[in-house]
């Protein structure tokens, strides 16, 4: 009844909200310049910030990254084909023991609002800034999912002001996915740091991006300007301004921007199909963006200890142990697999524009990969609500049980709560009574995670693709605040992991620790999902972005204005 009173007072301010907004549009519509953006500011109908503030290391998310992406950079870029690239480093090149990387920096890169060259020193500041628990000035200490990864680079040596070596304490293979824009290692400037302090890099953050932050209204939008000079990579950008907007009900993000309120928007496949219809344009990710699957909330089986660090983080692992949770069995897991219709989620909610999914933080083309998961998924996970029944009377619910589930809206994923509604049902099938509690994200489900608090909750995540180890590490062995399937066997996998050197090694261990993953059921896994945005061809053209930008969607230099008289189809 509370979701439906809800989806009754969104539908409610979508009829009263058009007509208003038509109005506006109407009067606010000009003249195209040839050869020039329709509009001088861009306007992004996104769901949520996650986080309102510039300061990446506290409580940090790489979902948060969409504000740092017009002004600031990265080290390594991840490109819209979903390959690492030069871009603050011009190379990176591995030691011979697999623990070391020297970096050669771009010169001439200039700092916003004066404050120089980019050099050495800014790498060496940003990384103290994650890692250095005692950095002098940061009031907060750095929480975040990659700390672990960024920070198995314990040192790095300025070779000179344009050449680093970074030294790291274990083998550190995946220093270019840390240190890329699918992380949170955005770079920020030592002497604005020296100059102003810990919060000059919120009252306006000197970057080194086309786009210079303007201002901030919280939880409505943030604003930038096109950098006075042309940027040193991209010279001038198409948008004299950029305003990211932030509205979680859906019905209304569809009328921002059918009125032109907003130029390009997030929203379901069917609100995305009936704009389409209606002469807007789709833009897909390039490549697989995120994976879709419901998680059980209280698999804390790792047990701490603090003499190595094992499930140290956050509190630790002791005593938050539940047993009675009915999902710590397996069977239970495995029946609650059985119990969904994959089939048909696919088709009511993603209109078939989405591929199976098989193991958490595993991906086709990526090291680990098990092509035998896609051959035995049916006999293990599919659709067999008798089996289902009958793996829970085998483990002591033959009469179901009831649970609860988390509902709230997730940027990049506007079918996250449908998903989750419809889960729910199809386990009421088998006996199991999901009651469904809306809750915010950042202030109330993230909490509850990071503490290890989320027993008896389902509770549904679309982890962005990233390379393999960082998934392990922020959602297997602690590092990060999901704690989705925490075991001493996979553990002790990634410990081993992170001392392997031989690429065929590594992709055989990573394989090993993805079967642990796959029979013990860890998550109920549905698809490998695009990001699909909905623009107005009027007046954008395309937005090249791979999916793989730490907050999905990024690259926002990239978008391109429709300079046509037309339509840009």
């Amino acid at each position: 009844m509370e979701r439906k009173h809800v989806r009754k007072i969104g539908a409610l301010r979508y009829v009263v909200l058009l007509p208003i907004l038509l109005l506006v549009a109407a009067t606010t519509a000009g003249a195209q310049t040839p050869g020039k953006a329709k509009v001088e500011r861009l306007v992004m109908g996104l769901i949520t910030p996650y986080l309102d503030y510039v300061r990446p290391w506290i409580n940090g998310t790489a979902d948060h990254n969409i504000q740092h992406d017009p002004m600031q950079e990265w080290l390594i870029e991840v490109d819209p084909s979903g390959q690492y690239k030069p871009w603050l480093a011009d190379s990176w090149t591995q030691g011979p023991n697999g623990r070391s990387w020297r970096v050669k920096l771009h010169r001439g890169v200039q700092f916003h609002h004066g404050y120089g060259e980019f050099t050495a020193q800014d790498v060496v500041h940003t990384h103290a800034l994650w890692c250095d628990p005692n950095y002098p000035g940061r009031k907060d200490p750095p929480v975040a999912g990659y700390r672990a990864g960024i920070c198995q680079v314990q040192k790095i040596e300025v070779v000179n002001p344009h050449e680093i070596t970074m030294h790291c304490k274990v083998v550190c293979l995946d220093m270019p996915f840390y240190y890329s824009s699918a992380s949170n290692v955005m770079i920020f400037s030592k002497k604005q740091w020296d100059a102003e302090g810990e919060m000059g890099y919120e009252k306006r953050p000197a970057g080194t991006g086309p786009y210079i932050f303007k201002e901030r209204q919280l939880g409505r939008y943030v604003l930038y300007e096109r950098a006075p000079t042309p940027h040193w990579k991209h010279g001038v950008v198409d948008w004299k301004e950029i305003k990211m907007t932030w509205t979680l009900e859906e019905p209304t993000r569809f009328a921002q921007l059918i009125t032109g309120e907003t130029h390009l928007t997030e929203v379901n496949k069917d609100l995305t199909d009936e704009l389409v219809a209606k002469g807007y344009k789709l833009v897909r990710s390039r490549d697989t963006a995120q994976q879709m699957q419901i998680n059980f909330g209280g698999l804390y089986f790792g047990t701490e200890d603090k003499a190595s660090g094992r499930y140290t983080e956050y509190g630790g692992t002791t005593g938050k142990l539940d047993l009675k949770v009915p999902w710590t069995n397996v069977k239970v897991r495995q029946a609650m697999n059985k119990a969904i219709n994959r089939k048909e989620l696919l088709r009511a909610l993603y209109k078939n524009r989405a591929s199976p999914m098989f193991v958490h933080g595993f991906y086709p083309g990526l090291e680990g990969w098990d092509p035998s998961w896609e051959k035995r998924f049916a006999e293990m996970y599919g659709y067999d609500p008798a089996a289902a029944k009958r793996l829970l009377a085998v483990a002591g619910y033959p009469n179901g049980f009831k649970a609860k589930a988390w509902l709230y809206p997730f940027a990049g994923a506007p079918e996250m709560i449908a998903v989750m509604e419809a889960v729910a049902a199809q386990l009421r099938e088998v006996g199991i009574d999901i009651a469904l509690e809306e809750a915010d994200w950042v202030a109330a489900v993230r909490p509850k995670l990071q503490k290890r608090e989320a027993h008896g909750y389902l509770w549904a995540v679309p982890p962005s693709k990233k390379a393999v180890e960082p998934q392990l590490a922020v959602f297997n062995v602690g590092k990060g605040i999901g704690h989705i399937f925490q075991t001493d066997e996979i553990y002790k996998m990634w410990e081993d992991l992170l001392q392997i050197t031989d690429p065929k090694a590594r992709d055989a261990q990573l394989r090993k620790i993805g079967n642990y993953k796959f029979e013990n059921f860890e998550t109920i896994p549905l698809f490998d999902v695009y990001i699909e945005v909905v623009v107005d061809p009027k007046i954008v053209a395309d937005w090249p972005f791979s999916g793989w930008d730490g907050g999905d969607i990024g690259h926002t230099w990239l978008i391109k204005a429709c300079k046509e008289q037309k339509s840009c189809k």
